[in-house]
């Protein structure tokens, strides 16, 4: 009994130890570190109720869009997904004030789409994002998102690519033929 206790003392304060070493202080994560724990809870994400985690991260519009988003939308969106993930990061920070950030960060996936493509089949979409980050109550939070470019690479199959073939002779010799000289007409003087 007395060393089932010691197992249980030593299991609490090796999560205790980790959580507050490992996770850090909510109140010291830089602005970057919230959007990267952020993106880390809503790209794995089991269930609609980790919704509230992604509400600890989250204020003013965004926040009122998850909070008013119907279970359904949000099992769509970060449950059930139709995508891949290959990497993200973030990309760049530019402080606008002591309160106020903005971070850039680029997410890579396939999508997989409605019919579930297998990821090789699957385009590859990359999308760089920038949120306004600001400081409320002494914690950053995310607060919209401003921006958004997006690009698609789709997968070509192996029959439709186009590879480019030197015609007859053109890579075949160094010698450059010579170029007729033009012809002049009598009585004018060509010109150097």
């Amino acid at each position: 009994m007395r060393r089932f206790q010691w197992h249980m003392i030593w299991a609490a304060l090796a999560v205790t130890g980790c959580t507050s070493m490992c996770g850090g202080k909510r109140s010291s994560l830089k602005p970057e570190q919230v959007v990267e724990r952020y993106l880390d809870v809503a790209l794995n994400m089991k269930d609609v109720a980790e919704r509230d985690n992604l509400l600890d991260y989250t204020t003013g519009a965004l926040k009122a869009a998850i909070e008013s988003a119907p279970p359904e939308v949000i099992r769509t969106a970060y449950v059930n997904r139709k995508y891949h993930i290959i990497n993200y990061s973030v990309v760049e920070r530019k402080d606008r004030t002591p309160r106020e950030t903005e971070v850039t960060f680029q997410l890579t996936y396939n999508d997989l789409g409605v019919e579930g493509k297998a990821v090789a089949d699957a385009p590859t979409v990359t999308t760089e994002n920038t949120v306004a980050v600001i400081k409320e109550n002494g914690q950053w939070v995310i607060r919209d998102v401003l921006g958004n470019k997006t690009s698609i690479d789709f997968p070509v199959s192996a029959e439709s690519r186009i590879t480019a073939q030197p015609g007859p002779g053109v890579d075949t010799s160094n010698d450059i033929p010579d170029e007729p000289e033009p012809e002049v007409p009598e009585g004018i003087v060509p010109q150097p």
